[in-house]
């Protein structure tokens, strides 16, 4: 998600997720590497994906926490979301045990989205309401997610204005009850235009 700029060289950013940190193929050189740590600006950030190692991604210091509010620019952030393929995956490796937050963690999460009522929800994961329309992988909706559904909790407290996500690789605006979804691409499967969202006049400090 772009949050000032244009569509390059944009001044602040915020990244919602897979970023690959944790992967073997990751080197010193690449996103999750040091020349990443070294290189990259205080006003670019990003959460953890489901295809992330969280521990090691929250050691980077632009890595936000599991869940959170920006009181500065409306933004409330949900990381975390759940692999379909995971029994596929090597554990440790390719896929880690805590990909989603915990029970306590999204119990937290929702009394202090309840308590701040944010602008913005941005997360890795879509509530609920809005998924039937981006699934690419048909397998994911045989079920809901424990994200999903903590999503959809929390836009029915409070419906922000923007709720902005990924993990689905499809790109779709839609508006549900006053709230506009907006589904991004993957760098890695779409256009450079689809994989961004620009919200004029906010950026971090």
């Amino acid at each position: 998600m772009q949050l000032k700029g244009n569509r390059k060289g944009m001044d602040s950013s915020l990244v919602l997720g897979d970023m690959g940190i944790g992967f073997p193929n990751n080197s010193d050189d690449s996103i999750g590497g040091k020349s990443f740590v070294k290189d990259i600006s205080f006003r670019h950030k990003f959460i953890v994906g489901n295809h992330d190692n969280r521990k090691l991604s929250h050691a980077h210091p632009n890595c936000l926490e599991d869940f959170g509010y920006d009181e500065k620019t409306g933004i409330f952030y949900v990381s975390g979301g759940f692999s379909i393929d995971y029994k596929y995956r090597e554990k440790d490796v390719t896929w880690w045990e805590d990909e989603e937050l915990s029970t306590n963690q999204m119990e937290e999460a929702l009394k202090l989205y309840q308590k701040v009522k944010p602008s913005i929800l941005v997360a890795h994961e879509c509530p609920v309401e809005v998924k039937y329309f981006v699934v690419t992988n048909i397998m994911k909706n045989e079920f809901f997610t424990k994200t999903e559904k903590l999503l959809q909790n929390m836009i029915d407290i409070h419906r922000p204005d923007y709720c902005i996500f990924g993990h689905h690789h499809s790109r779709m605006e839609m508006n549900i009850g006053g709230t506009e979804h907006i589904c991004l691409r993957s760098l890695s499967f779409g256009k450079y235009a689809e994989c961004i969202f620009e919200i004029p006049g906010i950026t971090w400090e």
